[in-house]
């Protein structure tokens, strides 16, 4: 059985010999595994851990954006980011905005600035391996940081229409490269997998009423745009979902990740009672204490509890509450997760 074939048949509810798993982390903490383990690179890496998905997002082609000494950067929407990998906004280009007009008059980036288009590696990966397709699509993320964080949430209130502007714009521009990146590889393409984080710790970052007026339909099309092209349609979101968690299901979310199980509300075992019928649960072997700062047998205890729970009926991908690992997680740790998954995951196979 390919990782094809597996993660099809554990979607599926049968005949799988074991539970598909997910690798997501930061260069650093790859290499860092990478040598712990004595191999040569992240392809040895990932087929090693026997991981079934490959991610091929479309490819930044546009104008060179800047890269300070300071390891600061700038992104396509002229957002300067640093303090990190993925970094944090330093600046917030339409935090003077007040009307539609001043939205309109801002200079956006062109869906011409990726390339869609997957090359001969790609394909061949394709045959074998789950691929996860189309853009990210933080839209959410980008009208934040466009307008600051604060602007927003102010804004939503007092002014919905120059946010509904924004969103428009960050949207659009997602939808439409995503279309093209669809058309351009038919039959490619498995899972569309896009992401807003709307959770904190303690609940959803604003009024769920509020979600569903602005959010629910710009995420309802992006369901439909993937079950138009035949793919499953997974979603991410860090932090308390709860609330909206029967909302995803209702618009077509098949696959919800990350499952921050420390935070409030997202009890893996009420999770799984509740809608593990409905939606495929893709994480949630805590990252956040047992994978950071836990023993290797801690670890591997963790990865046998949260399979218990989320993959007693094979309907679950193994991977940790953090869909991206940073350089501060053990390696030792982070082998020991996926090396128990292979030992203790076929125990679940149907």
């Amino acid at each position: 059985m390919n990782s094809k074939q597996r993660v099809q048949a554990a979607f599926s509810g049968g005949g799988w010999d074991r539970l598909p798993m997910w690798y997501g982390a930061e260069p650093e903490t790859t290499q860092q595994v990478v040598d712990f383990l004595h191999l040569k690179s992240e392809t040895e890496l990932v087929k090693h851990f026997g991981i079934d998905f490959r991610t091929i997002r479309p490819r930044y082609i546009g104008p060179e954006l800047k890269r300070y000494p300071n390891g600061d950067f700038d992104t396509y929407w002229g957002i300067k980011r640093g303090k990190g990998f993925w970094g944090i906004a330093l600046n917030n280009p339409l935090a003077h905005a007040e009307t539609v007009a001043d939205v309109e008059a801002h200079s956006f980036p062109s869906i011409d600035w990726f390339d869609v288009h997957f090359t001969a590696e790609d394909k061949e990966l394709a045959a074998d391996y789950c691929i996860i397709g189309g853009m990210w699509s933080p839209f959410w993320h980008d009208t934040m940081e466009l307008l600051g964080e604060e602007k927003l949430l102010v804004d939503l209130y007092e002014n919905p229409a120059l946010v509904e502007a924004v969103l428009e714009q960050t949207f659009d521009f997602y939808y439409e490269t995503t279309v093209r990146a669809f058309e351009a590889n038919p039959g490619l393409i498995d899972i569309f997998w896009f992401a807003n984080d709307f959770g904190t710790q303690k609940g959803l970052i604003m009024a769920p009423a509020m979600w569903r007026r602005f959010f629910k339909q710009k995420m309802r099309q992006l369901a439909d745009l993937g079950h138009k092209y035949g793919m499953t349609v997974a979603y991410h979101s860090c932090g308390d979902i709860h609330a909206i968690i029967p909302d995803l299901i209702e618009i077509g979310i098949e696959v919800l990740n990350p499952v921050q199980i420390t935070a409030a509300n997202m009890d893996p075992v009420v999770l799984k009672r509740e809608y593990g019928k409905d939606i495929i649960f893709f994480g949630g072997i805590d990252y956040n204490q047992v994978l950071n700062y836990g023993s290797e047998e801690a670890v591997r205890a963790e990865t046998r509890r949260i399979i218990d729970i989320l993959g007693h009926d094979g309907r679950y991908i193994v991977a940790p509450s953090h869909d991206l690992m940073m350089p501060e997680v053990p390696p030792r740790n982070i082998w020991a997760m996926y090396d128990e998954a292979l030992i203790y995951s076929p125990r679940h196979a149907g």
